[in-house]
């Protein structure tokens, strides 16, 4: 029988286990994810197939599929220009360090929470 204790967050074991490097990484990854996420999201939202969506933002659906998938790294003036198309506010902020890690971990446990509220949400 499972008790009611809390899993430790992916976002924990690789703060607490991780080399720097692997860090940088997971750093990087969050961010692709997160912008995965959003252009999802929109497309889902606005019932479009990423044929649409790619015409809507003047690129290919292949663009759109490296994208949704975080494995494409876009520059920030095509994420400026994909923010201006969809009606999305683009915010890019530089922090100190120390800070960084603090939000960094408290927002990618944020965004993790969101997804699996949603697949829970979803699947009842």
């Amino acid at each position: 029988m499972l008790d009611n204790k809390r899993l430790i967050s992916a976002y924990k074991i690789v703060e607490r286990y991780a080399n720097e490097e692997d860090k940088k990484y997971f750093e990087l990854d969050d961010i692709l994810v997160g912008i995965a996420v959003k252009i999802i999201k929109y497309r889902i939202k606005n019932n479009l197939s990423q044929k649409e969506l790619a015409a809507k933002l003047g690129i290919s659906q292949a663009m759109v599929s490296k994208l949704e998938s975080g494995d494409y790294n876009p520059t920030v003036k095509m994420l400026y220009e994909i923010a201006q198309k969809l009606g999305f506010e683009l915010e890019i902020e530089f922090r100190e360090k120390a800070e960084c890690e603090e939000n960094w971990l408290e927002s990618s446990q944020e965004l993790l929470d969101e997804v699996i509220n949603n697949e829970v949400g979803e699947a009842a």
